[in-house]
């Protein structure tokens, strides 16, 4: 798969302190509080912890991310939502351990297109969604597929030039249908689209490294969970990732 992007491999360095200038290809700051039910899946190494993935609050106390973000014991992850800046605390962040993960049972990380891979956290302390800072969003469900909807991603993923942002980064793109998705992706290594995906494409635009388990909102509705793309973010590809409404009853039963 050496054509693809495996979103998953989240490298856990410590990014640097100072705030980075440049952004996700084609995107832009967020402000604080635009995006509530963003969070961080944030995974301990030699006693600290390190931003490794994005994640989406759907009640107070589960979460939505990618399969492939969950590859320890839950006691090797914590949560935060209400995080603005990565390495600057700004006093609205919540934090919660990990009591337990469930992947999608046929999530297989070593299939072409990484198929099925959403998985949900469960939350040790509950998230306060009174606050401005954090609160849930609501699924997708039933048949829209959103294609010629435009649709916004987030995160504090890995930037074109292989820096990392303090600040949560946003871009919006156009849902294109799969059969579009597939027909652009002919050809790449690794590369297969199917009925649990939904794709994002603008020439330029991409999520990139810890953006994974982020999230795609369509229409005020959580749409899609960030799990793959072409290497070096560059926006040839669309982006790839697990759709919501395909896998709502399974969400729904965790």
């Amino acid at each position: 798969m050496n054509a693809l992007l495996t979103i998953l491999l989240c490298t856990l360095a410590a990014t640097a302190m100072a705030e980075i200038s440049p952004r996700i290809a084609g995107g832009s700051n967020a402000s604080p509080g635009e995006f509530p039910w963003q969070g961080s899946v944030q995974v301990r190494s030699d006693g600290s912890w390190f931003h490794s993935c994005g994640c989406v609050l759907y009640t107070a106390t589960k979460v939505l991310t990618a399969a492939h973000c969950l590859y320890n014991s839950a006691s090797d992850y914590r949560v935060i939502f209400g995080m603005h800046r990565v390495n600057i605390i700004d006093g609205t962040e919540q934090y919660s351990s990990v009591t337990s993960y469930t992947n999608h049972p046929q999530y297989d990380g070593n299939a072409a297109g990484f198929p099925n891979d959403i998985a949900v956290i469960r939350l040790e302390t509950p998230m306060d969604t009174s606050s401005s800072a954090v609160s849930t969003i609501t699924l997708a469900s039933g048949s829209n597929d959103f294609a010629g909807s435009r649709c916004t991603i987030s995160g504090w993923g890995v930037l074109p030039d292989g820096s990392t942002p303090d600040i949560l980064q946003k871009v919006t793109m156009t849902v294109i249908t799969n059969s579009d998705c597939a027909s652009r992706w002919i050809g790449a290594s690794g590369a297969a689209i199917n009925s649990g995906h939904i794709c994002i494409y603008e020439s330029g635009k991409a999520s990139c490294s810890r953006d994974s388990g982020g999230p795609m909102v369509c229409n005020g509705q959580l749409a899609g969970i960030t799990s793959w793309g072409v290497a070096g973010c560059v926006g040839s590809h669309p982006s790839v990732y697990a759709r919501v409404s395909y896998y709502h009853n399974w969400i729904l039963s965790q």
